[in-house]
This record gives structure tokens, C-alpha cells and sequence, in this order.
């Protein structure tokens, strides 16, 4: 159980989780009634102790512990998308460019899902203000904007660097 889990991310680790899990299991011996229950704890603690490394091992990996403030995060991204200076001529072309793909894109969606995505991600309105304005309950809204942006990325999975220039100019704009 654990090498399977273990093997494509961490395959170092599985010896240690394996005496883990048997540091665990002895522990628990006493608790059980039958032989046949050993098997199915020894899975179960297998598993558990696995999925906790592989948990540990990405929250670190994405920088856990380190907290920050969102504005700050935010003033940082708007900093680097701001240059010093007037943008030059070839700057706003490629934006109005963009601004016109980023449109072409949301006019092919469902004219409900580009309305909602257009609320949410342009206007900024919270799912309680974009429910009372369409007439559609509160809990749809999150799959209205799921299956906007997975439309989104199947429509501009044959540009993937076009794609990133979006992704970029996106950023840049929120």
C-alpha cells in the first residue's frame, strides 16, 4: 500500500512510512479482537500514513507556513504588471489584441455562463449578488463559472502560448 502510494512522488520515503506504519500497528494490537482484523488496520494505517507524507511533502513544496498578506500578494502582482511610464504603442496593441481574443472566447460561450463569468471575473459581484441578477440559485453559480473556464481552456487548448499571454494579461488586469 505505501509503495504504491509512495512510489511516483516519493519512493526515498517508503521504508521510513513502512516502519511508521508498523510502529503504529503494534500499538494497536492490543485493541484488536480478531487475527482477521490485522489485515484491514494494516491497510488502513498504510494508507493513512502514505497520503499524510504526500500531504506533508506538497504543502511544502507550495510554501506552507508561510503566510502573507493577500493585499500585499496582490500589490506585488499589480506591481509587476505595471511598468514605470506610458506603455508603448506595441503594448496596447498586444493588449487590445488579447482584450479581442478574451472576447471572441467568452462570445462562444452560453450566453448565461458568459453573463456569470463576466459578473464574477470583470465586475467583481459576490455569487449572492450574481443569483439575485440572473434568477438562478446561489449554489449553481460556482459550476456556472467551472464550466465557463473548462470551455475556456478546451477553446484555447490547440494555443497553449497563446494561452499564457492570456493567462498573463489576465493577471495583469485583476
Amino acid at each position: 500500500m505505501v509503495r504504491l502510494k509512495l512510489q511516483p512522488f516519493l519512493p526515498g520515503d517508503i521504508e521510513d512510512v513502512a516502519i511508521e506504519v508498523m510502529e503504529e500497528l503494534v500499538e494497536k494490537v492490543r485493541q484488536i479482537k480478531q487475527v482477521q482484523e490485522l489485515k484491514p488496520l494494516a491497510a488502513s494505517i498504510a494508507h493513512n500514513r502514505a497520503v499524510s507524507r504526500l500531504r506533508e511533502h506538497f504543502a511544502a513544496k507550495r510554501g506552507s507556513g508561510r503566510t502573507e498578506s493577500l493585499e500585499a500578494m496582490q500589490n506585488e502582482d499589480s506591481a509587476s504588471c505595471d511598468p514605470s511610464g506610458e506603455p508603448s504603442a506595441l503594448e496596447s496593441l498586444d493588449q487590445a489584441e488579447l482584450t479581442a481574443l478574451l472576447g471572441q472566447l467568452l462570445a462562444q460561450l452560453k450566453p448565461e455562463q458568459r453573463a456569470i463569468m463576466v459578473d464574477f471575473h470583470l465586475h467583481g459581484l459576490s455569487y449572492e449578488q450574481i443569483s439575485k441578477k440572473h434568477g438562478v440559485p446561489e449554489g449553481t453559480i460556482g459550476v456556472y463559472l467551472k464550466r465557463g473556464l473548462e470551455s475556456i481552456r478546451r477553446l484555447t487548448e490547440r494555443h497553449p502560448g497563446l494561452l499564457k499571454e492570456l493567462a498573463v494579461f489576465l493577471r495583469c488586469l485583476l
